[in-house]
């Protein structure tokens, strides 16, 4: 059975489904107590999956479905469980000096900053796309939003296990750190002035999204260096939060993926 790690707190929670168990034996982070799968379960993933076990030395029991039924309350499970450490948070400041330690180098910081997202599936869905995109680190609010519970580890597919989440207790001085780090904020806006496909996400950046039906709070907003908007042509007002993040996320990646190296150093520092 594994050990505890430095950070962790004592309290357990389950996990379910292959993907979540799955990247959780391979990144290795979060103490996994035993897992646990359905008698009968054919997975090709399955083979990987006791083999990690194995060598992390994670006890592995089969059992009776309907066991697994009761335990999940008979959400979509797969047929494998796993009992594991709480997720636990990055700091703000270890996390934030992590990764802009090196600013100024061809390898400019990605950071995603979540202002008061409250529906666990949309965490989720946005800790997945951040980690597809390479993002360095994700940041919550402390307050009024979402935590790392289970339901958002089962939403994010696994990601959760990759990517690194701090909460901060004031999200305007956390804006302000990032400055400080030659970081540059842009929140998004559907009043913005500036299309997202008009900034420059080659430099080292922050992207701020807003909660869902109220998007950034007022001194958030006026934090920020800039703000950018997704045009939206139908009859609905605004996009689902994860939707666009993914599609700001992947507009960064594009661009990051076509400009010359020594072009991405940053030039001068945020307001």
């Amino acid at each position: 059975m594994q050990r505890k790690r430095p950070g962790q707190s004592n309290r357990t929670v389950e996990i379910f489904g292959v993907n979540p168990v799955l990247e959780a034996l391979r990144a290795n982070r979060r103490a996994i107590h035993e897992i646990t799968i359905a008698d009968g379960v054919r997975d090709a993933r399955l083979r990987e999956l006791i083999e990690l076990a194995r060598v992390h030395r994670v006890p592995v029991h089969h059992a009776p479905r309907i066991n697994l039924d009761r335990i999940t309350g008979h959400a979509r499970h797969q047929g494998v469980m796993a009992r594991i450490a709480a997720a636990h948070y990055s700091e703000v400041e270890d996390l934030l000096n992590s990764v802009t330690a090196d600013a100024g180098t061809e390898e400019q910081a990605l950071f995603v900053v979540l202002d008061g997202i409250e529906d666990p599936q949309n965490l989720g869905a946005v800790l997945r796309t951040a980690e597809c995109a390479g993002v360095d680190g994700v940041f919550i609010p402390e307050r009024r939003a979402a935590g790392l519970t289970e339901s958002v580890a089962r939403a994010s597919a696994g990601a959760l296990e990759h990517v690194p989440v701090a909460r901060a207790t004031n999200l305007s001085r956390l804006i302000d750190q990032m400055k400080e780090r030659n970081v540059w904020v842009v929140g998004t806006a559907a009043d913005a002035r500036l299309n997202y496909t008009d900034w420059d996400w080659t430099r080292a950046s922050a992207i701020v999204m807003g909660s869902e039906g109220v998007g950034l709070h007022r001194l958030v907003r006026e934090h920020c260096d800039e703000l950018v908007k997704i045009p939206v042509f139908g009859r609905i007002e605004s996009l689902n939060v994860s939707v666009a993040t993914g599609i700001v996320l992947y507009e960064a990646v594009r661009q990051r993926s076509l400009a010359p190296k020594e072009s991405r150093a940053r030039e001068t520092a945020p307001l």
